[in-house]
């Protein structure tokens, strides 16, 4: 597999609600850059080329296409490059336990 990324990857460790082909679910991010993320999703093995739909941040929602897929993880490249705010939003070299926002007021369970 040719690697065809342009920028380096933000290691992340957040749940993100994502919409692949119509189907919403909350999947694990585990890295993000302006033109794309890998996310895990167990049971969903989408086409490549189907339509995604990411919710980064409240009123964020950044739109793209499934580049490839390798058991549970998901590559997904962004139609648009996303904000470098986003980006530094979700560096898990600063993460820290926060609320899930976007599944209407769900945390995250704590251990």
């Amino acid at each position: 597999m040719v690697d065809r990324r342009r920028e380096g990857r933000t290691l992340t460790q957040e749940f993100v609600r994502i919409t692949i082909a119509g189907i919403g679910l909350r999947c694990a991010m585990r890295n993000l850059s302006p033109s794309g993320c890998m996310v895990e999703c167990p049971d969903l093995t989408p086409r490549i080329g189907a339509p995604v739909e990411l919710a980064l941040l409240p009123e964020y929602i950044a739109q793209g296409q499934v580049a490839w897929q390798l058991g549970e993880s998901i590559g997904i490249f962004f139609l648009e490059p996303i904000d470098a705010h986003v980006v530094r939003h979700y560096a898990s070299d600063q993460w820290l336990p926060r609320g899930d926002w976007s599944f209407g007021g769900w945390a995250l369970p704590r251990s």
